[in-house]
């Protein structure tokens, strides 16, 4: 049976005050080169509350991947030397990840380089010393040893004369700091009683207990699964970060797959190319610094130099008609593909074709491709390769077999592309997606036309905005073969390494139907909208579910009793009925009674999630709600109807907080603007688009989320002759998400306010009355479910009733009329008797005005 964690023992040492008050010291935050985010301050104050209470000295940062374990181990450097250390050894698996890590510690004039370039503790100057054993050691310096498992085991194991013995460590305080310490496990996997005593495991930790004041810190991304180790390493966990929530953290880049129906690897290569000359053109446009690297993956290193020389001649022998074959051939599956084409488009017109082949062929010459496979060429490359985001390196494309799966440092990574063909293990899955890990690690870029802080910066902006083009800049590509059994693999794979692939959705070209064009030419139309502003300055704007839960944390829950006394009255003072000494997360609450509350308040989740990213209501409660400390009386007794309470109390607050939030905007008066909605390609996730035959429904293509809209079509198809005999022009079109036709909540009283939401359809039309062109009626509709129609989303419809028969002038004086209609409600309901009266209402109203 397992202990409890280390870091569960120090929540519950520091629940009354709670980990997040323990302060970093200056010292510490002064001398690092780079800012800590979140997530590493929370790994650092876990291991300040560890020195402060319990003082364990072996310790393990079980972190993502691409979390910045490195600046953690310059940060504990830094603290340790204040504690009197000043040897330090650092050891890895690999002599490449060695040399890779040196630049972060020693070289001052790498853009990765860790520290201030002047390191100031106690007012006195500190010096980086790299020494090649421990006798080189300095005062007043940092003295770092690098060396691999292997060294480290073969100079203890085997002790030579003017070597570093046993003996001598006896009287020196080491900090150990292993990277990559999943293979320090080799021994423990076994637990065979020969091989504790011989591995290399054992002669470390012989070599870290030669003085009862050495320290080990262990970092690694993934724990291997094994019970031993698991058991070894349960009191020694001091801070978890998986890669999952990394992701969900928008610290990477999302993920989607490419997936080819054609075998020949032409294809793979130029999908590839034209992604990272799109990604590249893209940066140009917003001035950001940005040069997207390929990495192209084969079976065998045979099969790689293949590779290359076949990318090398299929480059070189680069014409137009292949490039348009290419984008006549994508079956408009592929998001990415298609907005490069229509970028493309755009800033080259009609010469596109030929600016892109001329552009391949300059950016992707063999001079700027790099192949890993020969170790001896690799050492060599090993700066190029961990420096590809600098400006002087010009490598784009590299070709590579599993030598770059661990220890690989890069961010300017958006594409790589599986070259083999053959069926493959799961153990090789495994290896993919650990190198998928890597490459999804987040390139932050800047730009002079984006303002955000630098925290920001390093984490994904667009996921809520998939019409900036911007997004493209956050994703990177797998391409594949559509080979259904390794897909399935890999996904598999993923999910254990807590990655997921996100689908690429299908493009959706909306023609306007032709009758519609009429109108539209021979009419004027005009739209009206509002907008939310914004009080603050865009750095500022989002708060963050940090902020939230800092604003939330320590709220006084009232003591909630259902209990029934009998007791003498004494007439003394009355006591306050509050007692809140007793810090508490919620977790002891279940689940289904936020759930109960959230339906009994009717909050709704998809506004509670404004500025948030909850994967479900669940993840809400679990990793928010039941994530904070509150104030509870200590007489509180948790049971069913007091929980309950304590729900409602809490999501209350919770809404309250978010309504103070809603403060930070302002809602401007609705204006008219001139309506140029023309043919429009659309992204959908799903199969659910059709071609319409309604004559007065604006695009032909309909896109739906459900058969409600169709039912909705349906109704209108049938009363098209009575709505013809009030409007001699009129159409309906569909919202797809169309920013034009997005309308906040104006109401300034109502929790609501400034939330925004896009009417399913809108209508537009023109009274048979009317002699002039302009088309005066616009109309809001929206189709809700019956489930939705209530608590839910009952403001939108109430929202909208304030707009029916509001009058906006156009900037030449016409008078343009909104209306509204209440919730369309799936048949079945008898709630859409409201839609259907007040429908008829509508038009008995224009046909008598």
């Amino acid at each position: 049976m397992f202990s409890k964690k280390l870091h569960e023992l120090l929540q519950e040492e520091f629940g009354k005050r709670g980990i997040e008050q323990i302060e970093i010291p200056f010292y510490v935050k002064d001398n690092l080169s780079k800012e800590l985010r979140i997530y590493q301050e929370k790994a650092l104050k876990y291991y300040y509350a560890n020195f402060d209470s319990i003082k364990q000295r072996h310790l393990m940062f079980n972190m993502a991947t691409g979390s910045g374990k490195t600046l953690i181990m310059a940060a504990l450097m830094l603290d340790c030397y204040k504690k009197g250390y000043k040897d330090f050894i650092f050891f890895v698996n690999s002599t490449s990840i060695l040399e890779k890590t040196k630049a972060n510690f020693a070289k001052k004039y790498s853009n990765k380089y860790l520290f201030k370039e002047n390191i100031n503790i106690d007012s006195k100057n500190i010096e980086i010393n790299i020494i090649n054993n421990l006798f080189e050691s300095k005062d007043n310096c940092i003295n770092i040893y690098f060396t691999t498992i292997q060294a480290l085991f073969s100079l203890f194991k085997n002790e030579r004369e003017n070597s570093l013995s046993f003996e001598d460590l006896k009287n020196k305080k080491l900090v150990f700091l292993a990277d990559e310490a999943h293979h320090l496990n080799s021994d423990t996997k076994n637990k065979n009683e020969n091989e504790l005593k011989e591995g290399w495991e054992a002669i470390i930790k012989r070599a870290y207990e030669s003085n009862n004041e050495n320290l080990l810190f262990e970092f690694s991304a993934t724990i291997p699964q094994e019970f031993n180790v698991l058991e070894k390493y349960q009191d020694k966990i001091i801070y978890e970060y998986t890669l999952k929530e990394f992701c969900k953290d928008k610290y990477s880049k999302r993920i989607f797959l490419v997936k080819y129906d054609n075998d020949e690897l032409e294809y793979r290569f130029l999908g590839a190319v034209l992604c990272s000359l799109y990604r590249e053109l893209l940066a140009q446009k917003y001035n950001i610094v940005l040069k997207p690297v390929i990495l192209f993956k084969s079976e065998s290193i045979k099969e790689s130099m293949q590779n290359q020389e076949k990318f090398i001649e299929f480059i070189d022998n680069l014409e137009n008609l292949q490039i348009e074959n290419f984008y006549k051939n994508i079956n408009k599956e592929s998001e990415l593909l298609n907005k490069s084409l229509e970028f493309f488009k755009k800033e080259y017109k009609d010469s596109y074709v030929n600016i892109i082949v001329n552009f391949l062929k300059n950016n992707f010459k063999t001079l700027y491709m790099l192949n890993t496979n020969d170790d001896k060429e690799l050492e060599k490359d090993q700066i190029l390769l961990n420096n590809l985001e600098d400006k002087n390196n010009q490598i784009r494309v590299i070709f590579c077999v599993d030598k770059l799966n661990e220890g690989w440092d890069v961010l300017n990574l958006f594409d790589i592309v599986r070259l083999g063909n053959k069926k493959t293990s799961k153990a090789i899955t495994t290896k993919e997606a650990q190198l998928i890990g890597r490459g999804a690690r987040y390139y932050p870029f800047k730009s002079d036309l984006l303002c955000f802080d630098d925290e920001f910066k390093f984490r994904r902006k667009f996921d809520n905005d998939l019409d900036n083009e911007l997004n493209a800049l956050e994703r990177l590509s797998y391409h594949t073969r559509n080979d259904v059994e390794f897909i399935k693999n890999l996904n598999e794979s993923m999910n254990k390494e807590g990655l997921l692939f996100e689908e690429e959705k299908k493009r959706v070209d909306l023609i306007v139907n032709e009758k519609i064009k009429e109108i539209v030419e021979n009419n004027e139309i005009y739209y009206a909208n509002n907008k939310r502003i914004k009080k603050r300055d865009l750095k500022n704007f989002s708060i963050t579910r940090m902020e939230m839960e800092q604003k939330i944390k320590g709220l006084q829950i009232p003591y909630f009793s259902n209990s029934i006394k009998e007791s003498e009255e004494k007439f003394e003072e009355i006591k306050e009925e509050y007692d809140f000494q007793k810090l508490s997360k919620l977790d002891n609450i279940d689940n289904k009674y936020f759930l109960k509350a959230m339906n009994i308040l009717g909050l709704d989740f998809k506004n509670i999630n404004e500025n948030f990213n909850f994967e479900s209501k669940k993840d809400f409660i679990e990793n928010c709600l039941k994530d904070i400390y509150v104030c509870f009386s200590k007489k509180q007794k948790f049971n069913q109807e007091n929980n309950l309470e304590i729900a409602k109390y809490v999501l209350e607050n919770f809404k309250s907080l978010k309504q103070s939030i809603k403060q930070e905007y302002e809602v401007s008066e609705f204006q008219t603007h001139k309506f140029n909605i023309g043919s429009k390609a659309v992204f959908k996730n799903n199969d659910k688009f059709e071609e319409m035959n309604f004559e007065w429904l604006y695009h032909k293509t309909f896109c739906f989320d459900s058969n409600l809209e169709k039912e909705f079509l349906n109704f209108i198809e049938k009363k098209k002759d009575e709505i013809n005999k009030v409007f001699s022009k009129w159409f309906i079109i569909r919202n797809e998400g169309f920013e034009e036709f997005k309308i906040y909540d104006n109401r300034k009283d109502k929790a609501t306010y400034a939330m925004g939401f896009e009417p399913d359809f809108i209508f537009f039309g023109k009274k048979n009355k009317d002699d002039d062109n302009f088309l005066s009626i616009q109309c809001f509709i929206e189709a809700k479910g019956g489930h939705l129609a209530g608590a839910k989303d009952i403001w939108k419809e109430e929202f909208l009733e304030t707009l029916k028969g509001k009058i906006i002038s156009t900037k030449d004086y016409k008078k343009l009329t909104l209306q509204s209609l209440p919730f369309f409600i799936n048949k079945e309901f008898k709630m859409n008797d409201k839609f259907i009266n007040s429908f008829d209402e509508f038009l008995h109203k224009d046909k008598n005005s």
